[in-house]
């Protein structure tokens, strides 16, 4: 009798487990697209951007993927095909296509398609994002190491089916400015954007070009010459826009005096000390500062984030009450931190705070908005964070990006943008390794379970 008992319990609970496994299962279906994202950054969560992107599509739009179907590719298509799928679980217009290159020649033809893309399709507007572009070689990785940055093309090809902006931002050159050769990174974000970059000689043009949306003076060596500002003060004068983000040299308090005196039309000004923050820095030492945000447009998405960039060399800025303009602070740096003024003791390694040097937190960058409330500048006391090295640092693009955004008044590229997922090691196997990996993982494996299953049924059986 015990025995009978015994075994219908085991059945109760063995129908029991399984029923709660089915009302489980059948719960997570009914839930949808519901997903948990437990990775370290959420480098699997669309960012704000695409989100926007995708929410704003009101017209049909077709994703269709032309893959190649190879042993060593399998990985990378299931990377393209699930964000694919992302995308259009958020919008049912976006509707999502696959076909094998090899096998739909003639379909491929059609899209003027050679190799494995992506092609987005809106009425009768068309973008081909080649899926080679998707994949990126890891910096500093090893043979193999890979970063996907899909979500970010992808947006951005969404985006440019509906944009019809174009703007285009012109960098001074000619005093030893960051080149754009090494600010490739920056160029390629911001034409992702539809706006041009390009270099202007001011003494050889003898004007701003009348096209520019705005003109970037970044980390510049050398002052500007009086017929240079000249130039620039009537360009600005005529509604063009400023972004100026000043370099570190040891001789700007003698030599900036025109670059000084283009901040000051602003209200604002350059106090040549270079901050020095012992609090919000990184482990690179306190002439790297990890600022505080000020509430702005640029700033407040990235702060609710806490996605905040990483300075390096800033120099403290100031400004006072204004009658033409409304200043914002944009960044800040800690009240533990100070404004060195003996740069020549800084570049020697004695970085001691004394009565001369300005006491934190110290203003390291501003909006400049006028009268009208419409924005006319952006005043940055650090510009290394443009370049290609520093860009890619934690807030360091999303901030520039939507400074200039600002300034151009495209509120809609005030966001946070697609995240470069974590480096990927791809690992080719031999035929014998895969065959020892098929064997332990498919046979061997659920043999063990099974074994001890039967050892477990005979010891119940003989007690």
């Amino acid at each position: 009798m015990k025995k009978w008992l015994g075994h219908t319990n085991s059945v109760v609970l063995s129908v029991a487990a399984a029923g709660i496994f089915i009302l489980l299962t059948l719960f997570l279906r009914s839930m949808g697209g519901f997903q948990l994202d437990l990775t370290a950054g959420k480098q699997y969560t669309l960012s704000d951007q695409t989100i926007t992107a995708i929410q704003g599509v009101k017209e049909d739009v077709r994703f269709i993927a032309f893959t190649v179907s190879t042993s060593q590719n399998q990985k990378l298509n299931r990377d393209v095909t699930d964000m694919l799928s992302e995308y259009a679980k958020r919008n049912s217009k976006i509707k999502v296509e696959q076909y094998d290159l090899n096998q739909e020649p003639v379909l491929a033809k059609q899209y003027g398609v050679t190799a494995a893309s992506i092609v987005l399709v809106q009425g009768e507007k068309k973008r081909v994002i080649d899926m080679g572009s998707l994949f990126t070689q890891a910096p500093g990785g090893s043979e193999g190491a890979y970063q996907f940055t899909g979500e970010e093309k992808l947006t951005s090809g969404l985006l440019g089916l509906s944009s019809t902006r174009q703007g285009k931002v012109i960098f001074l050159t000619g005093h030893e400015e960051i080149p754009l050769s090494q600010m490739t990174e920056l160029s390629s974000s911001l034409a992702q954007d539809n706006v041009k970059t390009e270099e202007v000689l001011l003494n050889r043009t003898g004007s701003v070009p009348k096209d520019a949306s705005v003109l970037a003076i970044v980390g510049p060596q050398r002052d500007i010459s009086a017929t240079e500002l000249k130039s620039i003060r009537a360009y600005l004068s005529g509604g063009g826009k400023l972004f100026m983000a000043l370099g570190f040299h040891p001789n700007m308090e003698t030599s900036w005096k025109n670059l000084d005196v283009l901040a000051a039309d602003y209200g604002v000004k350059d106090t040549h000390a270079i901050v020095v923050d012992q609090e919000q820095t990184n482990t690179l030492g306190p002439l790297w500062t990890v600022p505080t945000f000020g509430s702005h447009a640029i700033t407040d998405k990235l702060a609710a984030s806490n996605l905040y960039p990483i300075l390096s060399l800033s120099i403290a800025l100031q400004t006072g009450e204004q009658k033409n303009w409304k200043t914002t602070p944009l960044l800040k740096s800690s009240a533990a931190s100070y404004g060195e003024t003996n740069i020549q003791g800084l570049l020697n390694n004695e970085t001691q705070k004394d009565s001369k040097d300005l006491q934190g937190p110290l203003d390291l960058g501003y909006a400049v908005d006028g009268k009208d409330g419409k924005p006319k500048a952006v005043i940055l006391g650090t510009s290394a964070l443009l370049s290609d090295t520093e860009i890619g640092t934690a807030g360091n693009r999303d901030f520039v990006l939507n400074s200039l955004n600002y300034i151009q008044e495209h509120s809609d590229g005030l966001t946070i943008r697609p995240r470069q997922e974590q480096d990927y090691k791809m690992a080719y196997l031999t035929p014998a390794q895969a065959k020892t990996i098929l064997i332990i993982s498919v046979i061997g494996l659920p043999l063990l379970f099974v074994v001890i299953g039967i050892l477990l049924w005979w010891r119940r059986r003989s007690a």
